[in-house]
């Protein structure tokens, strides 16, 4: 991400379809900046931990949304994937490319023991991409959290990399 993804983000924050599932909370000016400023900060360390990639369509390299890629601190070999983007770019695959991009870097890059992702027991859109990714379902945190006008249920999904060698080893893709 740089400067100048802060209008695209402002926007997407400011979405209530975008952010109505979204465990980030991104409600003004300050923590959308804030944010921004922290994912410029992260890609300039050297112990790297988190990635907050802009998602941009590659033709136009317009902004389209965000990706998450965080390890672990505490088991290193662990890393959580998530993306949000635009309802503009909702069901035209860009979800399942992400997802599958995020899966490469984790598991062949940086050689990873497992990587999860979650989502909102309601939104079944993302329940859907994970699964077509080849995410296995582990379980529902049954409502843990008030998230802006519900309790939230997280569903948690998860692939080893030896899943992950697996499928690729097929020659099937993973998607």
């Amino acid at each position: 991400m740089n400067p100048q993804d802060l209008a695209g983000l402002r926007a997407a924050a400011r979405d209530t379809a975008v952010m109505k599932y979204v465990l980030i909370w991104l409600e003004d000016d300050l923590q959308i900046a804030g944010f921004l400023q922290h994912a410029i900060d992260e890609a300039g360390r050297e112990d790297r931990k988190g990635y907050i990639l802009a998602v941009r369509i590659p033709k136009t390299r317009e902004f389209a949304g965000f990706a998450l890629f965080e390890i672990d601190p505490e088991q290193t070999g662990t890393a959580e994937a998530g993306c949000i983007l635009a309802p503009e770019y909702w069901k035209n695959g860009y979800a399942s490319e992400i997802l599958q991009a995020l899966l490469k870097f984790g598991f062949e890059d940086l050689d990873l023991h497992r990587v999860f992702a979650k989502c909102d027991e309601l939104n079944l859109a993302s329940s859907r991409v994970l699964e077509k990714a080849g995410l296995t379902y582990e379980g529902t945190l049954r409502e843990h959290v008030w998230l802006r006008d519900h309790w939230r249920s997280t569903r948690y999904y998860g692939m080893l990399a030896t899943e992950y060698s697996a499928k690729a080893g097929s020659g099937r893709q993973v998607t």
